[in-house]
């Protein structure tokens, strides 16, 4: 009976550990099944029409990481025009600029329904699930130009700044605060 409740002792203690190294989302469960692992960011920003395995790119779902640099709202929701940021899951997941890169990672994207304000300011870092579209049309700091575009199901927010997400520290007190951040979803038709 022991030896049993050992072995049980164990599997749930190695089942903690390694759900706490494993990258997590902010996401539903049921939202992530959608995501497409075969999706490449810059192939859909360069307009081109098919990914390599041959579909077309609109109309997938996606998950994507950035920083906000505009946001406004319209009658259907919230325009959000952000610079695209890879998803890291070390030190912490979320979205980095820590990586260098070059070119333009700007995009744009609608929440159909309300964040907070506060979520809202520029520099905030977010992930988002949406579903790709064509380009369209946006004015960006007064000038147009045409982005790819999204229609997000769900977002989650850092309320970062311009700062990154592993800056900021877990524990209260010493100087620092928790970071802010929430998870907004969409209901599903």
């Amino acid at each position: 009976m022991k030896h049993s409740h050992l072995i049980s002792l164990t599997t749930l203690t190695m089942c903690s550990v390694l759900s706490g190294c494993a990258a997590t989302t902010p996401f539903p469960p049921k939202v992530m099944e959608r995501v497409s692992p075969t999706f490449h960011f810059e192939a859909w920003r360069d307009a081109s029409p098919t990914n390599a395995s041959g579909q077309s790119d609109s109309g997938l779902t996606v998950e994507l990481g950035g920083r906000i640099v505009q946001a406004s709202r319209n009658g259907k929701g919230i325009v959000i025009v952000a610079e695209q940021l890879p998803i890291v899951t070390h030190p912490v997941y979320g979205p980095t600029e820590d990586i260098k890169r070059t070119g333009d990672y700007e995009f744009a994207f609608l929440y159909p329904g309300e964040l907070e304000p506060q979520d809202l300011r520029n520099g905030n870092r977010f992930v988002i699930v949406g579903k790709t579209t064509s380009r369209r049309p946006i004015v960006v700091n007064g000038v147009p130009k045409t982005e790819p575009f999204l229609v997000a199901d769900c977002i989650h927010v850092w309320q970062t700044g311009r700062t990154e997400i592993a800056e900021f520290k877990e524990s209260v007190g010493g100087g620092y605060s928790p970071l802010p951040e929430k998870t907004y979803c969409v209901a599903q038709q």
